[in-house]
């Protein structure tokens, strides 16, 4: 064999390599109002939603139905690489108004996570279940974002942990009973409300069958947590079509070990340890960042993947995150993770 047989044969076998790796990937977006009219914080314009469906379009990426995505990843069945699915939260009248036609326009399916509540009190800004029903009989994937949308993390005044549970379970069989009396649709997956979840949560859910989908940022892969998958979310500042071509086409990191695996905590700025599997990447090149700062990174073994991250900065708001992230080799692709945090009693004074 030649010099020139040999290369393309190395070439070959490495697209080959990057494209199984590829394979066992995806994201999730997340959006909640397509409006100019609604909260900045949680909308993104119908033209800047174009721009986000026409890069799928163009750039070839597979948008695969979110009940087909979590079934394959799940039995570790490969997928075309740029796989992503929508999804939407709260079940705002916009997605009905605005997103679906664009959608449909594209083709494109989509999941929408209910609260149920608003939609029994028929309330202003919120779909009817009428529309609900016109949305699951065009094949669009509507699931359980419970029923009142509470923290789900937090205890009612007098509340032990077991009442708690039980409230919350009840809850949640309720919202997803509603739902499938009104579309015949039973997905045994929820949306946690704010993306907050704790051990308690993800054990309740578990001991029901069902899935969960978070709001921290991060792609989905075979290794990942289905008990509390990551989601990308556009709205506010995270809507520029920048951002939404690096996040949309990330890979996830295999984790072997989060310590601590709670994402609660009355600390202004904990220090968690990550075992990251090996992956197409180089553990050298991890960066972890915090508030958009690079963080303290203290190698445990970094043969091993071993890494213990840290921050001197302080964090006031309820809900924050860490951020590590690193290139696939030959790429201009990102491996991406991010832990999230909750504070448990957060105040701006104490």
């Amino acid at each position: 064999m030649n010099f020139i047989s040999r290369m393309s044969t190395a070439i070959t076998l490495a697209t080959m390599s990057m494209a199984s790796v590829a394979g066992e990937h995806a994201t999730i977006t997340l959006y909640h109002h397509v409006s100019e009219s609604t909260p900045a914080s949680t909308s993104i314009s119908p033209s800047d939603f174009r721009e986000h469906l026409d890069h799928l379009r163009d750039e070839g990426f597979t948008v695969m139905a979110l009940p087909e995505l979590l079934s394959a990843l799940q039995s570790r069945q490969q997928i075309p690489d740029k796989t992503t699915a929508i999804t939407f939260d709260d079940g705002y009248i916009s997605i009905f108004d605005t997103a679906f036609p664009i959608l449909q326009e594209y083709g494109f399916p989509f999941t929408v996570f209910i609260n149920t509540q608003p939609l029994n009190d028929e309330m202003r800004g919120y779909m009817t279940w009428e529309q609900v029903k016109t949305l699951s009989d065009a094949g669009v994937t509507i699931a359980n974002h419970m029923e009142n949308h509470p923290h789900m993390v937090d205890a009612l005044q007098g509340e032990d942990q077991a009442a708690r549970d039980t409230r919350l379970r009840e809850e949640l069989l309720r919202a997803q009973a509603r739902i499938e009396r009104e579309t015949g649709q039973n997905h045994k997956f929820i949306a946690y409300p704010y993306g907050e979840y704790d051990l308690a949560n993800k054990a309740m859910l578990e001991s029901l069958g069902f899935m969960g989908l978070g709001q921290q940022s991060g792609a989905v892969g075979f290794d990942s947590d289905f008990l509390a998958l990551p989601r990308f979310p556009f709205g506010g500042t995270f809507t520029d079509l920048n951002d939404f071509k690096q996040k949309v086409q990330t890979l996830a990191f295999k984790l072997l070990e989060v310590d601590p695996e709670e994402q609660m905590t009355d600390e202004r700025n904990p220090s968690v340890t990550l075992h990251f599997a090996p992956g197409d990447f180089n553990f050298r090149q991890i960066g972890c960042y915090a508030g958009g700062q690079p963080m303290t990174m203290e190698w445990l073994d970094q043969e091993q993947g071993l890494l213990h991250i840290s921050t001197e900065q302080t964090f006031n708001s309820r809900r924050y995150r860490y951020l590590c992230t690193a290139p696939m080799r030959g790429t201009n692709r990102y491996y991406w993770y991010s832990k999230d945090w909750t504070r448990s009693t957060p105040t701006n004074q104490d």
